[in-house]
């Protein structure tokens, strides 16, 4: 069966280039969100799953090929796919219908379906949209090579597990779909599917070095009320086992001439154990390679770390969020600013570390604000990325912000939900106010001769 699976992109080819010029300096500074441009590694997973199968599949990745709507409606009638498979986050969920239309109308035979973060949240209001046939709730790669199957062999797709559709004109809603145990049993995600060299070159300004994203793990066991992760990804953490994950980064080494990966997992080391054998594989196979991942500041061990260095690790992103108490209580981080500077000390100790702040945080005033910029400043890391905090459906924060009755649920504009971007309402410091300190912090960090935050 002929499949296409669809990408959609933050911004249209035009319009990300620009950002990109505008925002050179904050890109080079860590800025992970003014221009977007990550890998689709999820819909790479779900390529090389459907190709093992044996489907025809294509990944038409918008993003990385800078791909706007009459490219896209070209692409997909060339292709006419059976099936057109498109992923969506929140922020990118009006992109994803659009892409959803345009499919139905160059390719009316093809059953449109959609999946992803937001699409398993709102499954009734995404099945609302009249170009979506079906939406798949949860981990996708079991429940779309079912539906894949099904539509083949002539078969009811209504049985296949998280599977939600219509039926007489109403959204008929199943649970999510059972999550993969063991992620070992999955093929290596497919990263020929998509213009991987672009990707490539993207990762030299963020990070200095010719490397691409990873990720080895599902699910977050931890609380962090802006996160939403848990919801398709569960609260039980999995990860595929040290010998595979050391083979598929040598293979993707050797494949694309890397000189480093990012593990873009939301947290890398929280199995000692299974740490400890990967840097011993790392080390004894020699495997040469520069890498960096992602954790929380109380999981930061200064014996892991040594270890961690020794098999190639370079830098450690945090995510540190704020520097307000108030905050980080409500965010129920877990950690205290005293904590925070006292893991970070470490960290620079062993390696590069990166910081993840946000601003705007529910409850928050400009004092909040300054208390964050101040403790970064402090810090003195050697990136950071800055964001301004978003209405994520499926977090706990989201939820308590509905019973505040300062938002309706699925009721958000989408195009505002882009953590650059002040939606109204949600702290105690303005938009227009807020994006101001946003723009005044980032030009502080990315561009150093610049003055500190002014007083508003």
């Amino acid at each position: 069966m002929k499949i296409l699976l669809i990408n959609p992109a933050f911004y249209d080819g035009k319009e990300f280039s620009n950002r990109f010029e505008d925002y050179i300096d904050w890109i080079k500074g860590g800025n992970l969100y003014v221009a977007p441009f990550e890998p689709p590694i999820g819909l790479a997973f779900l390529s090389a799953y459907l190709k093992e199968r044996g489907h025809e599949v294509c990944l038409l990745d918008m993003q990385g090929l800078l791909m706007d709507s009459g490219g896209l409606a070209a692409r997909i009638a060339s292709y006419d796919p059976a099936i057109v498979g498109i992923t969506a986050m929140t922020p990118t969920i009006p992109e994803a219908l659009q892409v959803a239309g345009i499919s139905k109308r160059v390719a009316p035979g093809a059953k449109v379906v959609l999946g992803g973060v937001h699409p398993t949240l709102d499954p009734a209001g995404v099945l609302a949209d009249e170009n979506v046939d079906y939406v798949i709730r949860g981990e996708g790669e079991v429940a779309f090579a079912a539906l894949a199957a099904a539509l083949d062999s002539g078969s009811d797709p209504c049985e296949v597990d998280g599977l939600s559709y219509r039926r007489d004109g109403k959204p008929v809603i199943k649970e999510k779909a059972v999550r993969i145990a063991d992620l070992d049993t999955l093929p290596m995600p497919d990263y020929e599917a998509f213009p991987v060299e672009r990707y490539i070159e993207h990762n030299r300004y963020l990070r200095s070095v010719r490397g691409i994203s990873m990720i080895v793990s599902r699910g977050c066991p931890f609380q962090c009320t802006f996160c939403a992760v848990h919801q398709t990804m569960g609260r039980n953490w999995r990860i595929k086992s040290p010998q595979r994950v050391v083979d598929e980064l040598v293979t993707l080494k050797e494949r694309h001439r890397l000189e480093g990966v990012w593990f873009k997992d939301s947290i890398f080391n929280l199995n000692r154990e299974w740490v400890k054998e990967f840097c011993r594989l790392m080390i004894e196979q020699k495997v040469d390679i520069a890498w960096q991942a992602l954790t929380r500041i109380d999981l930061i061990d200064e014996e892991e770390l040594r270890l961690m260095k020794r098999a190639g690790l370079t830098q450690l992103d945090l995510g540190i969020e704020s520097g307000s108490p108030k905050s980080l209580t409500r965010l129920k981080k877990g950690i205290t600013v005293e904590k925070i500077k006292e893991k970070v000390r470490l960290a620079k100790r062993y390696v590069k570390v990166f910081g993840f702040f946000m601003i705007g945080i529910p409850g928050e005033d400009e004092t909040d604000v300054q208390q964050t910029f101040d403790l970064a400043r402090v810090l003195e890391l050697d990136r950071w990325t800055w964001s301004i905090y978003s209405p994520l459906p499926g977090s706990a924060l989201y939820e308590e912000l509905i019973a505040e009755g300062k938002i309706e649920p699925y009721r958000l504009d989408y195009h505002q939900v882009h953590f650059t971007e002040a939606y109204e309402g949600i702290c105690d410091i303005e938009p227009l106010r807020l994006k101001e300190l946003y723009r005044e912090i980032n030009e502080y960090f990315y561009r150093r001769d610049a003055p500190a935050l002014a007083a508003g």
